[in-house]
């Protein structure tokens, strides 16, 4: 019989270990020492961790960082490391029962307070190794440090990540941390392999914010040598200060995400400028509209199109990839309610005109209002405000509800303005493959917008474009399909275990034209 050890492990098992789950991992590691030896670097590779409210949480926090910081050759296999969590409940949970009835000896496992034994972690933090880390000024005062432990502890073990690919840290620890800017001000030389950086939870949690942030965790971003791709929660106001010596610039940096961001144009502005190679760039902003929120002239920073535009101008060469997204912020009144308090939104001004200069762009995805403008009477031409190479066009509905023309015969006139574009692609965009109106559930209500997506996709037809409604979450993808983009939108339309195959049906109307 062949034994485990005849097989060829250097070729075989590589390709079976890449397939496991961490729960085929924790069970091989335990079966025989070459198994153990072998799996351990892919049991470490991928470290998440989501913080919750309990005592459990804590334990399992501590138990993990300190076994990362005592076993420096375990840290060593960490290539992408999510700490994840609104709010730093580890922080505020003591891993161990208070009363003492259990494991009295570890109620101290955290830090030094009290302790008559340091651990090897707790050894590192009373040595000079800890001070090397942070700057000069946090070495004269000890006070600033006294119950940070928990915070120290987990700022330490990412120094030992030194074939660290990805950090994804969360709101919590963000809000909390008062150690962890100091680490990225360093990151050059602590992850000289570092390429994605995510700073804060994508899932908002209305309860908790965060209020400020230390301005060295992204400052360090637009400095970095190897990051490729940064996302990051931000929000006014901030004023990019960068107090180097030379200004700026991230030749490596690709990829930027700004999400649940309010952030001004002018510092829009300050960040593109110092990214000369980004090739997507993601924008997700929000806008608080209520009650207590002054008029239209403060919100004017964050919806005049034409600093956007001014913005967008230092990517005019690299971009590939845009995607606008506007909503309104947690505590803003609902489009019925702004109408039965009187209240008027303030306009968008201006169209999004840069992108018709932008060399290397393929995909879009926008507010329709940035093209069709936010007066009844106007509406741009889609030809004169989108480059001819396009490829993928994504029309989005944000706002709508809030626009003088979200209904009647002027909704109608808006729309009919892409049905033009689409009609003369051939000759404005001859390379483009989709084209796609995304309209939130909520619009049901008044569904003059979805009767208009509806009609165009009876309008636009024939024999090389394909139309399919496809439902997602939160909305309904009205979609287009045209050249190598035809046959993928018709089989999602027509798949037989599809919610939707019935959902093409056109509904007839009459279509005015402009």
């Amino acid at each position: 019989m062949a034994r485990f050890s005849d097989l060829p492990l250097d070729d075989l098992l590589p390709l079976i270990l890449n397939h496991l789950n961490r729960g085929d991992y924790n069970a091989l590691v335990q079966v025989s020492r070459p198994l153990n030896k072998e799996t351990i670097p892919y049991q470490y590779r991928d470290i998440k961790f989501v913080a919750t409210k309990s005592r459990g949480c804590a334990r399992n926090l501590a138990l993990l960082l300190r076994t990362l910081l005592e076993r420096p050759q375990l840290a060593s296999h960490v290539r992408s490391f999510k700490l994840r969590g609104p709010l730093p409940y580890w922080t505020k949970y003591n891993p161990w029962p208070e009363d003492g009835t259990k494991r009295t000896s570890a109620v101290n496992l955290w830090g030094l307070e009290g302790c008559t034994t340091l651990s090897k972690a707790q050894i590192i933090f009373a040595s000079n190794q800890f001070y090397r880390l942070v700057d000069a000024s946090m070495h004269k005062s000890q006070e600033q440090f006294r119950g940070r432990n928990k915070d120290a502890l987990a700022t330490l073990v990412l120094t030992r990540f030194t074939e660290l690919r990805t950090l994804d840290l969360g709101d919590g620890f963000l809000m909390y941390s008062l150690f962890l800017p100091q680490i990225m001000k360093r990151a050059d030389q602590l992850f000289p392999k570092l390429d994605h950086v995510v700073l804060g939870d994508k899932r908002l949690d209305p309860e908790n914010s965060v209020s400020y942030m230390d301005l060295d965790l992204i400052r360090p971003i637009f400095y970095s040598d190897t990051v490729s791709t940064f996302e990051y929660t931000m929000s006014q106001p901030w004023k990019l200060n960068w107090n180097r010596p030379q200004p700026p610039r991230s030749d490596s940096l690709t990829m930027l995400h700004l999400f649940r961001t309010n952030i001004n144009r002018g510092t829009l502005d300050q960040l593109l400028s110092s990214t000369p190679n980004l090739k997507r760039f993601h924008y997700e902003q929000e806008i608080l509209f209520n009650s207590n929120t002054p008029g239209a002239p403060p919100l004017s920073p964050y919806l005049n199109l034409d600093g956007l535009n001014i913005a967008l101008a230092n990517l005019k060469n690299t971009l590939e990839d845009c995607k606008l997204c506007l909503s309104m912020a947690p505590g803003s009144l609902s489009p019925a309610e702004i109408l039965d308090q009187g209240f008027q939104f303030p306009a968008i001004q201006g169209t999004l005109t840069i992108l018709k200069e932008m060399k290397s762009l393929t995909k879009v995805e926008v507010p329709m209002v940035m093209f069709l403008g936010w007066a009844p009477d106007f509406a741009a031409e889609l030809k004169e405000v989108v480059p001819r190479q396009i490829r993928i066009i994504t029309l989005r509905d944000d706002f709508v509800p809030y626009c003088p023309w979200a209904v009647g015969f002027t909704c109608n006139k808006k729309i009919n303005r892409i049905g033009e574009y689409l009609e003369l692609r051939a000759g404005c965009a001859p390379n483009l493959q989709t084209f796609q109106m995304r309209i939130k559930h909520s619009a049901r209500e008044s569904t003059w917008l979805m009767d208009a997506a509806r009609e165009l996709g009876e309008r636009i037809d024939g024999e090389s474009v394909g139309y399919a409604v496809d439902r997602e979450k939160r909305a309904d993808m009205h979609c287009w399909g045209f050249g190598a983009g035809r046959k993928k939108v018709k089989e999602r339309a027509s798949r037989n275990d599809s919610l939707m195959r019935n959902e093409s049906v056109v509904i007839r109307g009459m279509f005015p034209s402009t």
